[in-house]
């Protein structure tokens, strides 16, 4: 059941989890779950497992259409497909930030923004999503919700809400490294850092994308999140090798 997550997410989407607020939301499971069939069904997925980066992209390539097609026939169904058009007329002025791969909107309320993802760093889909679940776990305070499907000039998106946070103070390496080693997180370069006993690095987490609250807590709000695969070499004591987990020895 759900081979097409990394053990660890497996771990923490099992029935001996706990918390509420650890529940990842509907929408972003079913979209995982839908992307990791389509993988699994693809031609791609019959041949043998890549093993480089190359590889990794040519894979992706070649299933992130998939999965495309089926996230939007689920959307519409669902009544989540949002045309672009429709949410320029409603948030166009409400944009307060953009990047290579995302735009963000101030919600209608004020308290939370809206995230519209290309998903240009990001192989597939089910990567995404995979990333987006553990975010949660990792950092519940800043969790995302799959809230609607779209497209941001012509190209597939994903709307997200997370909660907003006005953020004046920028997180120094000092007092994010204390925190992620008592979370088993040792930094190995930069402000990258990697837990080989989940097989997880987290990458990015200078001052722009962590930074301290008023109550003097940690606000993880854009960390880069990566599943240890072959390619990576890093010796952790888990790999993600799905769709292609039948072929391991």
């Amino acid at each position: 059941m759900d081979k097409y997550h990394p053990e660890i997410l497996r771990q923490y989407l099992g029935s001996k989890r706990g918390g509420s607020i650890q529940d990842v939301d509907h929408t972003t499971k079913q979209a995982a779950d839908i992307c990791g069939r389509c993988q699994g069904a693809s031609e791609a997925a019959k041949g043998p497992e890549p093993v480089s980066r190359e590889e990794r992209a040519s894979f992706g390539e070649k299933v992130k259409p998939l999965e495309e097609n089926a996230l939007r026939e689920f959307s519409i169904s669902h009544d989540l497909w949002i045309y672009e058009a429709d949410f320029l007329t409603k948030y166009n002025e409400r944009l307060i930030g953009a990047g290579a791969e995302q735009k963000v909107y101030l919600s209608d309320d004020g308290y939370k923004v809206l995230k519209v993802n290309i998903g240009r760093f990001h192989s597939n889909w089910l990567e995404y999503f995979n990333r987006l679940m553990f975010h949660r776990f990792l950092f519940p305070s800043t969790a995302y919700e799959t809230i609607g499907f779209t497209e941001d000039e012509g190209t597939f998106a994903i709307i997200t809400q997370q909660s907003f946070a006005i953020l004046n103070q920028g997180a120094s390496r000092e007092t994010v490294e204390p925190f992620l080693n008592d979370h088993g997180f040792e930094r190995y370069k930069n402000d990258d850092y990697y837990n080989k006993n989940i097989g997880v690095k987290l990458e990015d987490l200078h001052d722009e994308n962590v930074f301290v609250d008023d109550s003097e807590n940690l606000l993880f709000i854009d960390p880069v999140i990566y599943f240890e695969t072959l390619d990576l070499k890093l010796g952790g004591k888990h790999i993600f090798h799905f769709p292609f987990d039948q072929k391991n020895p």
